[in-house]
């Protein structure tokens, strides 16, 4: 007589996790309302990461088109559908330090790119409560002053960081570095920030 074998029921994921499993897994299969709808469900955060990583840049708008006609090409590669959206973000960060390259390269080659442009003040202000001081808001626009000046890998390190809220070595996953390497960038752009917020007098006594 064989043992019985009690099978316990596995777990639901829940459906956020299922809907989107789906999502992709259409998409995948290559149908276009699928396809559009993650677009539909992730490009306000694509686009609000790209801006902070291109402060200066006028075309942000195509810059977030080539990342989701890049993630639908090579969606093939996604190993877990709960990952699209870091998965999002490393496309961006591809994209936009392959931008960084090429205009360097016509820097070198006499191309000299315009001046940067001013923070987006309507950017900054999505950011804050509307009930927020005033003082706030100026704070904050130094804030966005100084990160679009660092270099572009710790400005990209403290975005996910800070902004995007990701833990240390989810930030160095996603940049593709070596955890020391990802703290020394993280210390070297906040200490950046402090100090110059500090010469720029916006910190309180």
């Amino acid at each position: 007589m064989h043992a019985k074998v009690l099978r316990l029921p596995q777990p639901t994921p829940p459906a956020a996790e299922r809907s989107l499993a789906e999502l992709v897994a259409r998409a995948r299969a290559g149908e276009e309302p699928a396809q559009s709808e993650l677009f539909r469900l992730h490009v306000e955060r694509v686009y609000g990461f790209v801006r902070r990583l291109l402060p200066d840049a006028a075309d942000h708008d195509d810059i977030v088109q080539d990342v989701f006609v890049q993630a639908m090409e090579s969606l093939h590669r996604l190993r877990e559908a709960e990952a699209f959206g870091g998965w999002l973000r490393g496309i961006a960060i591809h994209i936009v330090k392959n931008r960084l390259r090429k205009q360097r390269l016509l820097n070198r080659l006499g191309f000299r790119r315009s001046r940067s442009a001013p923070p987006d003040d309507l950017a900054i202000a999505e950011l804050v409560s509307p009930s927020a001081p005033p003082d706030v808001l100026v704070e904050l626009r130094a804030i966005y002053r100084t990160v679009a000046k660092l270099d572009p890998n710790l400005r990209t390190a403290l975005i996910l960081r800070r902004v995007e809220g990701l833990s240390v070595p989810a930030v160095a996953e996603q940049l593709g570095r070596s955890l020391s390497t990802t703290k020394r960038w993280l210390a070297a752009a906040e200490s950046q920030l402090e100090l110059q917020l500090d010469r720029g007098g916006t910190r309180g006594a």
